[in-house]
């Protein structure tokens, strides 16, 4: 086959993946436009999840008539010149590929104006080429609608999700975008309806609109500089944590990003203050120099890079700790780790002893985060080679927010898999090696088939009576069988509630008041799409306006759950997807058959073992409770006279 030139419209609709992955691509693109032109109010709309129709319309300075051609020819801009131009970007755009790559894949409205037109311009495209240009009224401004995404490309059309799910994720970075500019004021309307009508104003009125009172009442002010670097947001109290990292919202030089770095060094602070299995809530700010953040790192401009992570770091960690340590939980940190982390970056150190820990980074850490520790690291170690001499500078807090890194890191990519660690410390030290006794497991798990156990219930057998009020011991020709008594209730138990649900007879109890809780939009994305999967299990929830859900019923044996941590647990599988919301109730009904259930200790009657042992043998389906412990034990005659030594 020969070699041949794509054409213009093939090479548009190829490229378009890398800025175009989704309809909440598109917002992004033309909203950080309608920043860039300098707009302080801005209106977006979406139907259909923004596959249907997206329109976002700005008071920016619109787009010169003469210009208009060449705004959606591929890498034109305004905002680049030189490539020496990327170390001082004051633009949240610069690549000139969204208008083109948007318009390859879908059907583009623009009506624009400047202030110094008489008229507006209307343009029309579609699948990147232009219909029809005119004359048009309008005010000073563009408004852009988008229609019919992918419409031209069938293939990527295909793997849009629902459009639920499209549209919580644009949410959720409108979400961002209010938070991050506070000096815009936001309309955003979903299907005809008003979401968000943001005033230009405060940031803690915009994160009250878009969180609510509680985490709001929860939210300490950060307020810190050093040199000319500055952090400042807001971070949730001690007290106050979620179950994922879906709260945790960065930007840097007002773009909205991720970076693992940053997230590692507010744990890392979180880490002395006893958090532990949770999350803390934050919206940070860091404001740096333009030519020592690299925005260039991918496409869809979310990931930044850092010339000094370990100054970054440290920068991060003492702007957290500095807001943590006036509020009243400071005295939890001990006094060591207080004092070092007191100590301020450019302080030098003379001649005090450190402690040098010697740390091994192992094959498995994806990037950017094996990139990121290594440069943390690095810098590390040259701050302790260079301790004696006075042309370096160390901070003693580094050493043990390395540490705490090290802990994230390895939590981090162990989540949801069996793999050892991939950071281990290497300690230098003299391991006395002891002899390991063996020990032989007589059972090391149930020797009884379910079949067998039934059959020898069904006959005479010889209730001896019970140990310890915790096992029951029944005698049947040679053999001796243990039963826990209360793993074989909890069995029992746990058997009844999963005939209810697969017979849909489960028995529910209907909430006096019901349970309304707010949610961001990836988690209100998750519950969506597992809402008839809840209502299934006897969790009667569903939607309570936008991003809000209503509870008004549950299971009986689940009447006395607390919903709000119940949630928090279905919320803390969000990233890791360990468990299902079915998994969740599931866990839930061991818990109540497990606290419903007779007890080890507790003095069973006659009649009370004899409807025990019915029950196990007309209705129970595994000899094991729902945690996986054996029920019943069997112990023959033979090994006991072994243990007699009446035979060898």
């Amino acid at each position: 086959m020969s070699i041949k030139l794509l054409s213009k419209q093939v090479i548009n609709q190829i490229s378009a993946g890398e800025v175009v992955e989704k309809p909440a691509s598109i917002v992004k693109e033309l909203v950080e436009n309608s920043i860039d032109a300098g707009a302080t109010n801005i209106s977006i709309e979406i139907k259909g999840g923004g596959i249907e129709y997206i329109s976002v319309t700005d008071n920016g300075h619109g787009i010169k008539k003469d210009e208009i051609k060449l705004a959606f020819t591929p890498h034109a801009t305004s905002k680049l010149q030189e490539i020496d131009d990327l170390n001082s970007l004051d633009t949240m755009g610069f690549r000139g590929e969204a208008l083109a790559t948007i318009s390859a894949i879908s059907k583009v409205t623009m009506i624009t104006k400047t202030e110094d037109q008489d008229t507006g311009v209307c343009v029309k495209l579609e699948g990147g080429e232009q219909t029809d240009i005119y004359e048009i009224a309008s005010v000073t401004g563009t408004k852009i609608e988008v229609s019919n995404v992918f419409y031209n490309t069938p293939a990527r059309l295909k793997f849009l999700r629902k459009p639920k799910t499209e549209e919580n994720d644009i949410t959720n970075f409108v979400e961002k975008l209010i938070l991050a500019n506070s000096n815009i004021s936001f309309k955003y309307i979903i299907d005809n309806k008003m979401i968000y009508n943001t005033i230009a104003g405060s940031i803690h009125n915009n994160l009250y609109a878009i969180y609510g009172k509680d985490l709001t009442d929860n939210m300490l002010e950060v307020n810190y500089n050093y040199e000319n670097y500055s952090v400042t947001g807001f971070i949730s109290k001690p007290i106050y944590a979620k179950a994922n990292r879906s709260y945790q919202t960065l930007f840097v030089n007002s773009r909205f990003c991720n970076n693992a770095l940053i997230s590692s060094a507010v744990s890392s602070v979180y880490d002395d203050f006893s958090m532990k299995g949770k999350f803390p809530v934050y919206i940070l700010f860091l404001n740096m120099p333009k030519n020592e953040v690299d925005v260039n790192v991918h496409p869809n401009k979310l990931e930044v890079k850092f010339e000094n992570t370990r100054k970054i770091f440290m920068l991060i960690s003492n702007a957290v700790f500095s807001a943590l340590s006036d509020y009243n939980h400071i005295s939890k940190i001990d006094e060591q780790t207080t004092q070092a982390s007191n100590i301020q970056i450019d302080k030098q150190i003379n001649s005090q002893p450190i402690t040098r820990e010697v740390i091994k980074l192992s094959e498995g850490i994806s990037e950017p985060h094996k990139n990121e520790y290594n440069e943390a690291l690095n810098e590390y170690s040259k701050s302790l080679n260079n301790t004696n001499k006075n042309s370096g500078s160390y901070d003693f807090s580094l050493t043990q927010s390395l540490l705490s890194q090290k802990k994230v890191y390895d939590s981090q990519n162990n989540q949801g898999n069996n793999k050892k660690p991939v950071l281990q410390e290497i300690k230098l030290e003299s391991i006395s090696q002891k002899p390991t006794p063996v020990v032989e497991h007589i059972l090391s798990e149930p020797t009884i088939k379910q079949e067998d156990f039934k059959q020898i219930l069904s006959v005479n057998y010889k209730l001896i009576g019970k140990a310890f009020n915790t096992y029951l011991i029944l005698e049947h020709e040679d053999k001796i069988y243990l039963i826990d008594q209360h793993a074989a209730h909890e069995r029992q138990k746990y058997d009844e509630i999963l005939n209810q649900l697969k017979n849909n007879s489960l028995k529910l109890q209907d909430l006096l008041i019901p349970y309304t809780f707010k949610t961001n939009g990836q988690e209100g994305n998750f519950l969506s799409e597992n809402l008839d999967e809840l209502n299934a299990c006897g969790i009667e929830i569903c939607e309570f306006g936008y991003n809000s859900y209503k509870v008004s019923a549950v299971p009986l044996i689940l009447s006395n759950v607390n919903l709000q941590d119940f949630f928090n647990e279905v919320f803390n599988n969000l990233n890791s997807f360990a468990k299902s919301p079915k998994e969740v109730i599931k866990t839930k009904f061991m818990q109540m058959a497990c606290k419903s259930a007779v007890k080890g200790g507790d003095d069973l009657s006659d009649l009370e073992i004899k409807t025990l042992l019915n029950t196990l043998k007309e209705s129970t389906e595994v000899l094991l409770c729902p945690h996986g412990r054996p029920i019943v034990v069997e112990l023959t005659k033979k090994q006991i006279e072994k243990w007699f030594k009446r035979i060898v």
